[in-house]
């Protein structure tokens, strides 16, 4: 398990400038029986192409996570998201598009979502919960508030029941 600390940011708009990277994201998130949530994420990336993703989170503290990721085969990712489209119990879904832009050793990640919200959410994943963030001017010039560690803002809560 690796730490997650990052800050998120509510834009009104995407940025004007073109990213380095463009990523279509489907997410299907599952409860499992001791009651966690799992998510299983596709991730087809116009320079590096397509991966599977699955991921097990935990909260810390507040935009700190605790976080055990491995790469899945297509295979298990058909049948992850089978099991998320037959489970009696929760399941949810959602689906964005990332534009992702390098920032020295950091990388911005501006994702819209446009499955049931019109949102758009900028993230940078910080090194430690002291690192000073240095918000470029192509963030900053849309930028409305911070929403780091507020819940209604995280992939999960935004995403719809199956």
């Amino acid at each position: 398990m690796k730490l997650e600390i990052e800050r998120k940011f509510l834009l009104k708009s995407m940025p004007d400038i073109p990213p380095a990277e463009m990523v279509k994201i489907d997410q299907f998130y599952l409860k499992n029986a001791s009651g966690t949530w799992e998510r299983a994420r596709s991730w087809d990336s116009n320079t590096k192409g397509k991966s599977w993703i699955h991921t097990v989170k935990k909260s810390v503290s507040k935009g700190v996570n605790l976080e055990d990721e491995k790469f899945l085969t297509e295979k298990e990712f058909k049948e992850f998201k089978a099991k998320c489209l037959l489970s009696t119990t929760e399941s949810r879904f959602i689906s964005k598009e990332r534009w992702i832009y390098p920032d020295g050793n950091l990388y911005w990640e501006v994702d819209i979502f446009n499955s049931g919200h019109h949102l758009i959410v900028a993230e940078i994943e910080i090194p430690t919960k002291n690192h000073k963030v240095n918000i470029p001017k192509f963030i900053d010039d849309k930028l409305l508030l911070e929403v780091t560690g507020l819940k209604q803002f995280s992939n999960r809560n935004l995403s719809n029941k199956i």
